[in-house]
């Protein structure tokens, strides 16, 4: 059973937002890799993303790297500000945002930043449709 291991150095080659090493420390990164991996498992067990490096299949390490990202982006909005900016002005500065609603679609919440929207938009797969299982069917009420 294969586990990603989180990589600072490939991290932010990647994300060069992340690669001031005295603002982001390694501890900093890795920190958020491990609350990433509460987003999408890091095992076959507990994970929903295939990631198997001798048959060159990344998806889990991808989904992983992406979600690091966009929490890291997320720490560091000025005054912990949520959400996506709606508007702004320059003169006598003014800053309104998008706030997110409780009961709205989770989109909402990876869209606020381009590597939760990329988390999101490669999750669809796992996220629309149901299952077919040829055979067959069973219902409980005939």
């Amino acid at each position: 059973m294969a586990v990603v291991v989180f990589d600072p150095e490939k991290f932010r080659i990647l994300h060069p937002a992340f690669s001031d090493e005295v603002k982001f420390p390694d501890d900093t990164l890795q920190f958020y890799f491990d609350l990433a991996v509460e987003f999408v498992g890091n095992t076959d067990a507990d994970s929903f993303a295939p990631y198997d490096p001798d048959n060159k299949i990344y998806t889990r390490e991808r989904l992983l790297d992406l979600v690091t990202c966009h929490l890291l982006t997320l720490s560091q909005q000025p005054n912990g500000q949520v959400g996506r900016i709606a508007s702004a002005t320059q003169g006598s500065v003014s800053t309104s945002f998008d706030l997110l609603k409780t009961n709205t679609f989770v989109g909402d919440w990876w869209a606020q930043t381009q590597c939760g929207a990329m988390y999101w938009t490669l999750t669809a797969k796992y996220r629309i449709g149901g299952r077919v299982y040829p055979g067959n069917n069973y219902h409980p009420w005939g």
